[in-house]
């Protein structure tokens, strides 16, 4: 074994510990931020920003109920070969905590229920989400906001567009696919995220029931009141090439969840 591989190995094994580390000073955090009389918590690492050690991504499970926090992690970011060749320097404190999915948050989940079927890329500007209950999933707004648009497509879907403005950026969200309207609905109607604008379908050019949602930054659209469909569309790929990929850019979005 020559030098470089045993600094490899090395510095993989202090990584490691490292996130253990990391793991149980988040639980020890949590712990006394949260709650916890008479309830049992699991937690879980989810996602660790690798390259700086400088965040985390921490499932929080209270029986059937799970949230996100997402937590920064300060000390000076160590590259690999640092750690290799300082070995006290491994363990980085929680300083900061922020709930990313709760029911305070500002942006919320679409459904009760869900699961991410397809990401955003290139020619496909949104995320797939489906749900074990079919039709009978129900879709929010994923934000308060006023309705822009109720409206159906070239191929037959059912869609609904939301204008938002949060902290004074505006953003658009479409709900595409969905198999009926919630009642009351119309144009400049304001909603908040807990009132149910459909219900989850699979009119249109559709593969399945499920829900195709796309949330854009307007800025990043050259129309910064989201006032023009056509605008969405044009300039939908120029955003992901700007590195705005929908709700995943403005909060953390689970593979799968089971509440909002």
């Amino acid at each position: 074994m020559n030098l470089d591989e045993s600094y490899i190995i090395k510095g993989k094994c202090i990584i490691t510990i490292s996130i253990a580390l990391v793991i149980l000073s988040v639980g020890l955090v949590l712990a006394k931020n949260i709650d916890s009389s008479n309830t049992k918590y699991t937690f879980s690492l989810e996602q660790i920003n690798i390259k700086n050690m400088s965040t985390a991504l921490v499932a929080v499970k209270k029986g059937s109920a799970t949230s996100s926090y997402s937590l920064a992690l300060t000390e000076t970011p160590y590259k690999a070969e640092t750690l290799v060749n300082n070995t006290t320097s491994t363990t980085a404190q929680v300083t900061q905590l922020s709930n990313t999915t709760s029911s305070r948050s500002t942006w919320r989940l679409p459904t009760d229920h869900g699961y991410i079927t397809q990401y955003p890329h290139y020619g496909h500007i949104a995320l797939d989400i489906t749900s074990n209950r079919g039709t009978y999933e129900g879709i929010y707004p994923v934000a308060d906001g006023t309705i822009a648009a109720i409206y159906t497509d070239s191929a037959g879907a059912l869609a609904i567009i939301i204008n938002h403005n949060i902290n004074g950026k505006n953003y658009m969200s479409q709900y595409v696919h969905m198999s009926s309207y919630a009642q009351g609905l119309y144009v400049g109607k304001y909603v908040t995220s807990d009132d149910r604008i459909g219900q989850m379908g699979s009119t249109g050019y559709s593969t399945g029931v499920h829900l195709h949602l796309a949330v854009f930054e307007c800025s990043y659209l050259n129309d910064s009141n989201c006032q023009s469909l056509g605008h969405m569309y044009n300039f939908a790929n120029a955003q992901l090439n700007s590195g705005f990929y929908g709700l995943q850019s403005v909060m953390y979005v689970p593979y799968s969840w089971t509440i909002r």
